[in-house]
This record gives structure tokens, C-alpha cells and sequence, in this order.
């Protein structure tokens, strides 16, 4: 029915943490392929539909077979960062729901709570690598 997630009983800051990170990451996936579709032409077409560790192993792969240089080097460095944040990710996205100690309802992962301040440090992560990322795509990658 119309309305029915009003019936979650859920906080404003802790779902706006929790959409926050979860559309940084969203960012931080899309600069990655448009560097793999920069870097090797017509990769988007592949890599649209694939899953972020699909997407992050590919980076990779991509980033590896570079001349290297300086710029390779960043770029690796970036695609090494984007596969453990793929993790975080996976954390927060396939987090169990459930009640934490104070009564608010959270989700977990591995037993551990994802509060909101854990969700922003995961917004800031996701943020920083994907500016890293977006200054080269329109820097040397351009």
C-alpha cells in the first residue's frame, strides 16, 4: 500500500547515512568504469551490468596492462582502494536488519552494528577515492 514504509521504524539521520553512502559509492562505481572506458574503449559496454567486484577486477586488469608511469601508478593504487571499498560496500548492502543495543533499528554485518558514524566513514572513503578518480579521468585521462 501507498505509504507503507512509514511503518519502519527507522531514524532520518541513520536512513540519510545509509543513502548518503550507499549513492557515493554509486559515484565512485561509475568514475571507475568511465576511466576503464577512457583508458580501453568500448570496455563500458561490458562493464555496465557487471557487479562492483566484477567491475573492480576488471580496473584492475585494465590498469595493469598501462605503460607504466606515474599516472599508472595512481591509477593502480586507486583500483587496489576501489576493490577493498567494493567490500565495504558489500558490507553495508548486505547487512542483516536488526535492533541495536540503544533500540534503533540498524543494520549489521559480521555481528558488528553499521552506525550512522560508520556509514559517513564509508561515505567519506567512497568520496575520496572517486575524486581521485574523477580529477584523472578529466586530468591525464582526458
Amino acid at each position: 500500500m501507498k505509504d507503507d514504509r512509514l511503518r519502519v521504524s527507522i531514524e532520518d539521520t541513520y536512513v540519510h547515512a545509509l543513502g548518503l553512502a550507499t549513492y557515493c559509492f554509486a559515484m565512485l562505481e561509475w568514475n571507475v568504469v568511465w576511466c576503464c572506458e577512457k583508458i580501453a574503449p568500448g570496455s563500458i559496454n561490458c562493464l555496465a551490468d557487471k557487479t562492483a567486484g566484477n567491475i573492480a577486477r576488471q580496473f584492475i586488469k585494465i590498469v595493469t596492462a598501462m605503460v607504466p608511469s606515474a599516472d599508472q601508478v595512481a591509477l593502480h593504487t586507486a583500483a587496489t582502494d576501489f576493490k577493498a571499498l567494493v567490500e565495504t560496500r558489500n558490507g553495508i548492502m548486505h547487512g542483516k536488519p536488526g535492533t541495536d543495543v540503544d533500540g534503533g533499528q540498524r543494520l549489521f554485518r559480521d555481528g558488528a552494528v553499521w552506525t550512522a558514524d560508520r556509514l559517513n566513514d564509508a561515505a567519506d572513503r567512497f568520496t575520496e577515492c572517486s575524486s581521485r578518480l574523477n580529477a584523472m579521468l578529466y586530468g591525464f585521462l582526458a
